[in-house]
């Protein structure tokens, strides 16, 4: 299944979905009918039960995404408003959990937005080439779409201080040192190593995989004696699912489980 929309296309191919920042042209800066899309496609492909692993790129070598389009998001007349409340339709997922992993396949610049949608992923493969940086107070505005508070909790205090406050760019290999992403690739590899990421997954049994990750979401932030209870709460769910009678009882006749849906 293929779905395109101006700037964004939406494709399945197995147990893996595609999301495709597709504005080279621009370097995949995000339109607000962009963000739009791409939060609808993320929700699409978390709903639907044969997709195990959704997989985010950008089109052409130059760029991941670089972020909103100032001239289509900030009216140059008045600015930023500050009383604007998020979106529904969130594309960098800071109000509701996606249960499906997502896979970051990170290709050229990844700055503003785009790093701040990277935040949102769950795993992160990037090019040698790749850069990332949030560049917003060079031109007088914020990352408001999560790095406040992702970032930190991501990476250590001073390399979260340093993206935010620097606006410098840093190469593939400082985000890998910082502990931003998993691991660096050679130019065009990135696509297939991320897809080699999202097949080890699809191996799993999408009913753990997908309370794993509700499970760590759902903890985080908590006392953790808090969080130490919800997650032998929401194991418990788990071990008493048809997914782990397979699993174990494969165990038990030395073969491979079946998973179904």
């Amino acid at each position: 299944m293929t779905s395109q929309t101006d700037g964004l296309r939406y494709e399945t191919d197995g147990t893996t979905a595609y999301i495709t920042f597709d504005r080279p042209e621009k370097h995949n800066s995000l339109t607000p009918e962009m963000m739009q899309a791409g939060a609808r496609a993320i929700h699409d492909a978390d709903g639907d039960d044969d997709v195990r692993a959704i997989v985010v790129t950008g089109a052409g070598d130059e760029a991941f995404c670089t972020g909103a389009d100032l001239e289509e998001t900030i009216p140059e007349a008045t600015g930023p408003d500050p009383d604007i409340e998020p979106d529904d339709d969130d594309l960098f997922l800071r109000h509701d959990l996606v249960r499906t992993p997502i896979v970051a396949a990170v290709n050229g610049l990844c700055v503003a937005g785009g790093m701040e949608f990277l935040q949102a992923t769950d795993i992160r493969i990037a090019a040698e080439s790749a850069r990332f940086g949030l560049q917003e107070p060079r031109w007088g505005i914020a990352p408001i779409a999560g790095s406040h508070v992702r970032l930190p909790r991501q990476v250590p205090y001073c390399r979260a201080m340093e993206f935010l406050l620097t606006g410098d760019l840093f190469p593939a290999a400082h985000a890998l040192e910082a502990g931003l992403v998993n691991e660096v690739v050679p130019d065009g590899e990135v696509l297939e190593r991320a897809e080699a990421v999202a097949e080890s997954i699809a191996e799993n049994s999408p009913e753990a995989v997908q309370r794993i990750k509700e499970t760590v979401h759902r903890c985080a932030g908590r006392r953790p004696d808090d969080g130490f209870r919800l997650e032998t709460q929401l194991g418990k769910e788990t071990f008493a699912s048809a997914h782990a009678r397979e699993g174990v009882q494969a165990f038990r006749e030395g073969r491979e489980p079946s998973f179904r849906r």
